[in-house]
């Protein structure tokens, strides 16, 4: 199996804690599980459980390359991890970020046209306390059921309390009762937002799918959907077997100072 880490943003809503800019928000330290660190370290402890990772792919920038290496470096001397390939998608600078899409395209070209294994994708700034081999065997689930390559996209149900939180800030996606993703709404507003169910940047892909990315990337011009995502998820959902596996348990995305400190200093309760 390959894992991709995107971790080419700048956080911009996050200032107030990156030293206005100068840490990468993914190095920022967290508590949970007993522990404080950064939230890159929770990642590749759950990422270190899957079976036979034979190689991370990071994509950062050039602004914060360097420190993520140096972290990296630190973690791997403490713990036994898989290869790592680093590479930087070239930006320094908020004005010049090139999107989720653009890291995608650079990480699915690391990879081999012929690469037969699932390949889990995965944001740098969410936690989770999840087994990531619970989206593993899912995944082997629905292969097995449809005799062919499919697609996962992890999700959570959210109460309707917060349905004009997540209305705003995340891809909600409308699913069949067989799990089968119908479509990737990509921040829809409360008038348009269908369900409750909140895509969790967290997704696991055959080769083949993975691949469309360079052909999304080639026909799409339009700003936003080149950089967020959700869109190119909505573009492979259209097109391929996909489904979504709803976790329980924790789930935080650390996108502003608020949710920050709120795993800073007290962790998450479940």
């Amino acid at each position: 199996m390959k894992v991709v880490i995107l971790a080419g943003g700048y956080a911009n809503r996050l200032r107030s804690v990156t030293n206005n800019g100068e840490i990468a928000k993914t190095l920022l330290e967290i508590t949970a599980e007993g522990k404080t660190q950064p939230i890159l370290y929770f990642l590749l402890d759950k990422v270190r459980e899957l079976p036979a990772v034979d190689n991370i792919i990071l994509v950062a920038n050039d602004k914060y390359k360097d420190q993520i290496v140096n972290a990296i470096h630190e973690y791997a001397s403490e713990n036994k991890c898989p290869k790592f390939t680093i590479i930087s998608d070239g930006s320094n600078s908020p004005e010049h970020a090139m999107g989720a899409n653009f890291a995608l395209n650079l990480a699915d070209a690391c990879i081999p046209a012929e690469y037969d294994q699932p390949i889990l994708v995965t944001a740098c700034d969410n936690y989770f306390d999840f087994d990531l081999n619970d989206l593993y065997a899912f995944y082997t689930k629905m292969e097995n059921q449809t005799d062919g390559p499919v697609n996962v996209v992890a999700s959570k149900l959210y109460p309707d309390s917060e349905r004009e939180f997540i209305a705003n800030n995340f891809g909600i996606l409308n699913v069949d009762k067989d799990k089968s993703i119908i479509s990737l709404d990509e921040k829809p507003g409360i008038e348009n937002i269908k369900t409750n169910n909140v895509s969790l940047a967290l997704y696991m892909f055959n080769r083949d799918d993975l691949g469309l990315i360079d052909t999304y990337m080639s026909i799409t011009t339009d700003k936003k959907k080149r950089d967020s995502l959700g869109y190119f998820i909505n573009y492979v959902t259209q097109r391929t077997d996909s489904f979504t596996y709803e976790i329980s348990g924790a789930f935080c995305d650390i996108g502003t100072p608020d949710e920050y400190y709120k795993m800073k200093n007290n962790g998450f309760n479940v």
